[in-house]
């Protein structure tokens, strides 16, 4: 079954549908302006406070995103929020202007942390580095990075919202979105350690 998603992923990363003839210029241009005009509506850039359960999309790696509009596209994104909100903005986006918006987002300098309360925080500091390997729950930092600063399609984590990774990781458990590896990574985890976890990666 992984076998398969990751097939799917690799598939959705590398280009399904046909390639738009569209200039990079001219797709540069479009993208701007939809992340101006529709995309800031939800997702709001570093300096300004983000939505409630909404992801930051700053600074994330172009990859990942590549590959999570190209999911929506193909509405193998079937989470409920994704569903609801991405499927149609998406649906007509053409090869060029995913990779452009992409392009713009990952320019975008990343949101800061924010503080919080520090034992909270340690805990999460513990799970992402460590695991709990007495319930198989692996370390975050081997795919994710040190600092949760991600790398190709393992996605920046580093200052998202806590809201929001709670809510994520969370449809992950319940096997109601679909990401491969991490359900058997994420199913050992209590709520507490989900709120702790993510408290840890907002502070980033």
């Amino acid at each position: 079954m992984l076998w398969r998603a990751a097939m799917l992923g690799a598939a959705i990363l590398y280009g399904v549908s046909a390639a738009s003839g569209a200039s990079p210029g001219d797709a540069s241009k479009r993208a701007a302006q939809l992340a101006a005009d529709m995309c800031s509506t939800c997702h709001r850039p570093a300096d300004k406070p983000g939505e409630p359960l909404v992801p930051n999309l700053a600074g994330q790696h172009q990859a990942y995103l590549v590959w999570q509009m190209r999911a929506y596209r193909l509405a193998f994104r079937d989470d409920p929020q994704a569903h609801d909100k991405m499927w149609t903005p998406a649906s007509g986006l053409e090869d060029a202007v995913v990779n452009a918006l992409a392009a713009y987002y990952a320019a975008q300098p990343p949101h800061p942390g924010t503080p919080g309360d520090a034992a909270l925080l340690a805990r999460g500091k513990s799970l992402y580095e460590t695991g709990l390997p007495s319930r198989n729950v692996a370390d975050c930092s081997a795919c994710h990075g040190a600092h949760a600063e991600g790398e190709g399609i393992f996605p920046r984590l580093a200052g998202q919202r806590a809201d929001y990774l709670v809510r994520e990781i969370s449809l992950i458990q319940l096997h109601l979105r679909n990401v491969g590896i991490m359900h058997s990574t994420v199913e050992g985890l209590s709520q507490d350690d989900i709120k702790a976890l993510a408290a840890y990666l907002q502070s980033l």
